[in-house]
């Protein structure tokens, strides 16, 4: 839309604009100088007109007169020549009056005396100007000036074009950290926005991959050594209970693997929900109101406060799922107490959940967003690190800010994720 009105603009300026401003030196340039040709013929008649009137037969003055460069001289009788009356006073005031047909301009002049009018005529182009050159002259102007206005306009477009596919050319070559930066009167504005998010969302995904293959790796690769361990236990002993035991522990192992699986292929869904899923007004507090109650039994105390209403653009079930990952955290490293809290603000509707355990040293808060990324301090909890990376996620899809910090009240880990209250 920016780039169709800047274009309509430039050529509606170079085309009337330039096309107004020369026509109107044109017409400066030529007009002075007809008015000053036909001072000369003006300054000429006068004075045969003086000369004439003085004679006592101006007929005969007249019929002597020699056709010159296509100049004639007529005379006629003042009765014979009617006139309106305006233009009769100053006429006979001795001003001359010119008329012009369609093949020659004739001068007519008083003489006061004879009661005469004295006809000077001079065909039009001896005072028509050879502006053949001048039009050929202000058409190459006008041309030139088209081609450079349109050429100041194209050269910003085509600096953020070539910039674009040098871009877009090195993000192809494997440089995925490649973005171009954004200006507000950049004609291309939108595509470079657009070319960024892609940019991101691709660098994102690819990250991803390589970080839940390594840990994929990783976290099969003990389970699956432990079931081979069992097995070949299982065929060595013919123990009722050793059998048992090994069988337990294989059906340990199976579980884990299978809980890891379901985990990544929810991951997974949750990229493919944040194309496909239409989002609809949910009111927050009610959501979050539900997860708390809908906790399982725990030894901490939960501090629940929420405003009456506070609705958000969203996919209820995704927001439950972020509350739900929010409040699981929160409830495997907690000492005691958790504080969650829904709250109206003028950035927008703010959802907060905070606890009184070890909090997260301020290095590691971006890394826990991450897929499988658990910290060091935190080794011996259960799960496999994908809690945070799912909240990131979908806090992300709606457009939201995640920020970490410590809690002041209860000096735990604070997670405050700020949605725009906007439903339009």
């Amino acid at each position: 839309m920016k780039l169709t009105f800047s274009l309509l603009l430039v050529i509606l300026i170079a085309i009337f604009g330039l096309g107004w401003t020369l026509d109107e030196l044109f017409g400066q340039y030529q007009s002075p100088a007809q008015s000053d040709e036909l001072a000369v013929y003006r300054q000429m008649g006068s004075s045969l007109a003086k000369t004439v009137d003085k004679q006592q037969n101006p007929k005969q003055l007249v019929a002597n007169w020699t056709e010159q460069d296509g100049l004639t001289l007529t005379l006629i009788d003042l009765a014979a020549f009617p006139l309106p009356q305006s233009l009769q006073r100053d006429f006979e005031q001795g001003n001359p009056l010119e008329l012009e047909s369609d093949d020659k301009l004739s001068i007519h002049f008083i003489l006061p005396t004879h009661q005469q009018v004295l006809t000077l005529s001079l065909p039009l182009t001896l005072i028509k100007q050879d502006n053949t050159s001048a039009q050929l002259a202000f058409t190459t102007i006008f041309y030139a000036g088209i081609l450079l206005i349109v050429l100041s306009w194209l050269y910003p477009l085509l600096s953020r074009l070539k910039r674009l596919r040098s871009s877009a050319k090195a993000f192809g070559e494997g440089q995925l950290n490649q973005r171009i930066s954004t200006k507000a009167t950049s004609y291309i504005a939108d595509i470079e926005t657009e070319f960024n998010r892609m940019a991101q969302r691709i660098e994102t995904l690819i990250s991803d991959n390589k970080l839940l293959g390594n840990a994929v790796s990783h976290d099969l690769r003990t389970p699956l050594a432990r079931l081979r361990f069992g097995i070949e236990a299982l065929q060595e002993t013919q123990n009722p209970k050793t059998r048992q035991k090994y069988q337990n522990h294989i059906s340990r192992d199976i579980d884990e693997m299978e809980n890891l699986v379901n985990v990544l292929l929810s991951y997974a869904r949750l990229d493919q929900a944040m194309i496909e899923v239409d989002r609809q007004p949910v009111d927050l507090n009610s959501l979050a109101s539900d997860c708390v109650s809908g906790l399982n039994a725990t030894d901490k105390t939960v501090n629940w406060k929420g405003d009456a209403q506070a609705f958000i653009l969203g996919e209820g079930n995704y927001l439950a799922m972020l509350i739900n990952n929010l409040l699981g955290n929160a409830q495997q490293y907690a000492a005691t107490t958790i504080s969650v809290s829904v709250i109206n603000t003028s950035a927008g509707v703010t959802l907060k959940v905070a606890d009184d355990g070890p909090g997260i040293p301020q290095d590691k808060r971006e890394e826990l967003l991450k897929p499988f990324t658990r910290g060091d301090y935190n080794t011996q909890k259960q799960g496999f690190g994908m809690g945070l990376a799912i909240v990131s996620r979908i806090a992300l899809w709606h457009q939201a800010q995640l920020l970490i910090s410590q809690s002041k009240a209860l000096g735990g880990a604070e997670f405050t994720i700020t949605f725009n209250s906007h439903l339009s």
